[in-house]
């Protein structure tokens, strides 16, 4: 993400793939579709980042290690966990323009504590921190 190499609608219209046109948000119409609105200032990702009680700086999206930093997670999963987000606010970009289906920011997050039970085994020896964290994301819903 922090490398600028996803295919959001302006970097498809940069490369000639697309015209300015077809390079507008689903969600917002009106703003160019970059890296920065898909993760960061679209209603929908903004929507997510307001349920958690994150503040959307500009610029966060090239760092996203710093993303999330006033969530209450352990700092041994703390960086899974926001990759875990953005990965469900990708999903449900990809779900608008696939397949014409919208997620409010309380499916995302719900999505996204759904997806961490099957990781759960990847963090044996972290268990409660990992349990800590899905309490953080259930509690804001």
């Amino acid at each position: 993400m922090h490398h600028g190499r996803i295919n959001s609608r302006a970097s498809l219209f940069h490369r000639n793939i697309r015209t300015f046109e077809e390079s507008y948000c689903e969600h917002c119409n009106e703003v160019v579709e970059t890296i920065e609105h898909i993760f960061i200032l679209c209603l929908n990702a903004r929507g997510v980042w307001n349920r958690l009680g994150v503040s959307s700086r500009p610029d966060s999206w090239r760092h996203p290690w710093l993303l999330g930093t006033e969530l209450q997670l352990p700092p041994s999963v703390h960086h899974d966990v926001i990759l875990l987000i953005l990965w469900h606010i990708w999903k449900a970009r990809n779900a608008v323009i696939f397949d014409h289906q919208t997620s409010t920011p309380r499916v995302v997050l719900q999505r996204v504590l759904h997806d961490m039970d099957p990781w759960r085994c990847r963090y044996k020896k972290l268990s409660s921190q990992w349990t800590t964290s899905r309490a953080c994301i259930r509690n804001c819903l």
